[in-house]
């Protein structure tokens, strides 16, 4: 049966996987220019041979990455694709046909891994790094948007000293239901690092080849990965923590499997994930 990989919502995310990012605005955002960097030219190396400066994720938990920005460039998911594999089951009223057709389904642009490559000039990473320290250090607090429908947005930076974390609910919205006046401050100031990162990202579209595979979740009583998983037990990886990386001579080769199997009874309850590199996983 094909496999079909969960879609991320990207419209309240603080950061995309589109081509180059145009200078769109959302409810109440000013439209932004991209930074100038005269003389300045890509990097010369792939992103992720630095430490990743900026991660950001978007959704059900703070591994549904969705961008990761280092000092030589960045990754974003692939237009029609996934990190994360979701089982896709005759019960739930597909077939191998229909699931080959959806939306959510991987087709020729995923088969070559979830991610896609991307830069910012040197002097937008500069100003990067100002926006984020000022956004994200110092304890801000950013409260919660009264909407229950709306996602979280998790956001980490390390500057290579220091790390900051976020945890952000309807960022990007242009909500503030319930918020007060001091959280609504902190959001516009968060606001800069998704403006800056929204209109100056650069989309080369190179698929990043899979590395690392991270494998969390349970293992529901009775349930159990397909006879044919390529990979360890899964019982073995998660181990207490419920968080595992697979080895990596097989991790190319159990997404792949994921995408394509499924994750057999098992699968509602587990999160089969490419790492974007220099992520090292169950962190």
């Amino acid at each position: 049966m094909h496999q079909g990989f969960r879609l991320v919502a990207a419209g309240a995310a603080i950061a995309m996987g589109a081509a180059v990012v145009t200078a769109c605005s959302v409810i109440g955002i000013e439209q932004q220019e991209p930074i100038t960097c005269e003389g300045e030219s890509p990097p010369a190396t792939a992103p992720g041979e630095s430490f990743p400066l900026l991660t950001i994720a978007q959704g059900e938990s703070p591994w549904a990455l969705v961008t990761v920005v280092y000092a030589d460039g960045v990754v974003v998911q692939a237009e029609n694709g996934s990190s994360v594999v979701e089982p896709v089951t005759e019960s739930a009223g597909e077939s191998p046909d229909d699931s080959a057709d959806s939306p959510g389904s991987a087709g020729p642009d995923d088969s070559a891994g979830p991610w896609r490559t991307g830069y910012l000039l040197p002097c937008a990473v500069s100003e990067l790094r100002e926006v984020a320290e000022r956004a994200l250090f110092g304890g801000p607090e950013f409260g919660r948007i009264d909407r229950p429908d709306l996602d979280w947005t998790y956001l980490r930076y390390d500057n290579g000293v220091s790390t900051a974390s976020a945890e952000v609910h309807g960022h990007g919205t242009g909500f503030s239901d319930g918020l007060s006046w001091s959280e609504r401050r902190a959001r516009d100031v968060l606001r800069e690092v998704s403006d800056l990162l929204r209109v100056n990202i650069v989309s080369t579209g190179e698929a990043v080849p899979i590395a690392a595979v991270q494998l969390d979740g349970e293992i529901p009583d009775g349930a159990a990965l397909p006879s044919t998983w390529p990979g360890p037990p899964a019982a073995e990886v998660l181990g207490e923590d419920g968080c595992g990386v697979l080895p990596e001579d097989v991790a190319e080769e159990t997404f792949r499997y994921g995408a394509e199997q499924g994750l057999g009874d098992a699968g509602a309850a587990l999160n089969l994930r490419a790492l974007p590199p220099g992520v090292a996983g169950c962190e």
